[in-house]
């Protein structure tokens, strides 16, 4: 009998590589939105600083962390306009899936409920999800707002109660400790770690970010599914 009734899926940096794909423009526009709201530094220092911090902070925080260090007469503005632009890059018509992911969906679909879990502006998710074609693999999708203080838990738990399984019957998988692995321990969920895109080296802030499985690769999901 599998271990697992439903899979949860996070989807930038762990179905789509948006590390690769669209963080460089975005990231680009955010620094000139700060540099147009009178950041004190040049465009370069901007993007090295923004790099330097992602591994270990929210947008918000690294955003916010830039401004204190360079400084302006617009902090509120220069936060705020930055944000805009990250978060909602240009997208274009068709994006590929990460190597592996379709074949994973295909198989898992087979044998455990799937369900899309992600956060970020809502029209900029939902570009992406059409992109790259992947509606009809989940049963359900669900589209958080961290800006209003959404986490991830709230997800996990409807779909354990919606499907009146245990806690500890469904898997999120996902790239962020502080997000995918945390909200999923929080409920009591086991956790898989997919370490891939520009937040690898998040450091484990609590116990609740240390996840039960590690993988860098789709093909190693498999494995941890019992498929």
């Amino acid at each position: 009998m599998a271990k697992y009734k439903s899979l949860a899926f996070d989807l930038d940096d762990t179905l789509l590589d948006t590390s690769g794909l669209l963080v460089p423009m975005a990231s680009r526009r955010a620094c000139e939105a700060m540099l147009a709201a009178g950041l004190r530094c040049t465009l370069d220092e901007c993007l090295q600083a923004r790099q330097e911090l992602a591994a270990d902070f929210s947008h918000t925080e690294i955003f916010t962390q830039i401004v204190n260090r360079y400084g302006t007469n617009q902090a509120g503005k220069a936060i705020h306009d930055a944000l805009e632009e990250f978060y909602n890059p240009h997208v274009p018509g068709t994006l590929p899936l990460l190597p592996g992911s379709l074949e994973n969906l295909e198989a898992l679909k087979k044998q455990y409920n799937l369900f899309l879990v992600t956060m970020g502006s809502y029209e900029s998710q939902v570009k992406k999800i059409k992109a790259l074609n992947i509606e009809h693999h989940f049963k359900k999708i669900y589209i958080l707002n961290g800006f209003i203080g959404e986490k991830k838990d709230s997800a996990f738990r409807d779909i354990v109660r919606s499907e009146k399984h245990h806690p500890h019957e469904l898997l999120s998988i996902g790239n962020r400790l502080s997000s995918e692995i945390r909200d999923g321990k929080s409920i009591g969920a086991d956790t898989c770690y997919f370490a891939y895109g520009e937040h690898v080296g998040e450091k484990p802030q609590i116990p609740e970010d240390h996840p039960d499985f590690t993988i860098s690769h789709h093909k190693e999901l498999i494995q941890v599914c019992g498929l």
